[in-house]
Order: C-alpha cells, then structure tokens, then sequence
C-alpha cells in the first residue's frame, strides 16, 4: 500500500509547476532532495519508495522514543483489559475483552497520532 501511494505522489508530482512549492507535497520533495541528492523528479519510483517508507518508520521510532509504545494489563476495575498510551496528544485509554484487542486498538490510535 505504501509503495502504491509513493508512486500516486511521484505522479501528481510531475504534473506541479514545482513540488518542492507545494503545501502539502513540497516537505515530502525536500526530504527526498535532501536524502538523495538530486530533484524529486529525478528520483526513480523505487527512490520514492523507499523514501516514503524510511519517512513512516523514521516518524514511528522517533515518536517510541519520545513516548514510549502504548502498553496493556488486566482491567483492574473489572472484567477485561485496558491499553493506553501518554503521547503524542492527550492520554489515551481503551477497554477491550482481550489484552490482545485492547493493545492494538491502543496501537492503532498510537501510530495514527504520530503519523497524523
């Protein structure tokens, strides 16, 4: 999926008067030139690629170093689990009948905030 969407970008791209000038694309543009050197333009698909994903984990890892990655336990207050996380944003809790279900709901939250 994120291969797909680094070629989609690569495209629209190519039909901008100039991508490093975009809002929303132009951060993208200028890591990319920073990463590799030369104009996004010239950068294959499979530089774009590879750039996006390196992106995604890079913001992923900084964001579990500065937080911490969400956690679970048993639900102290009944039955069932709770998962939460402190950041990025406010403090988040969910409850869930499984410790597996209320640690990736936490998960999910966690890593759309850092995306986000």
């Amino acid at each position: 999926m994120i291969r797909r969407l680094a070629r989609l970008l690569r495209e629209v791209a190519r039909g901008l008067p100039d991508p490093d000038e975009d809002p929303d694309l132009g951060p993208f543009c200028t890591y990319l030139r920073q990463r590799y050197g030369r104009h996004p333009l010239a950068l294959s698909p499979k530089e774009w690629e590879e750039g996006l994903l390196d992106l995604i984990a890079e913001a992923i890892t900084e964001g579990w170093d500065r937080y911490g990655a969400p956690s679970a336990a048993r639900d102290p207050e009944g039955e069932g689990f709770i998962a939460s996380f402190e950041g990025p944003g406010e403090p988040f809790t969910v409850r869930a009948e499984s410790k597996r279900e209320a640690y990736r709901e936490a998960r999910r939250a966690w890593v759309r905030r850092l995306l986000g």
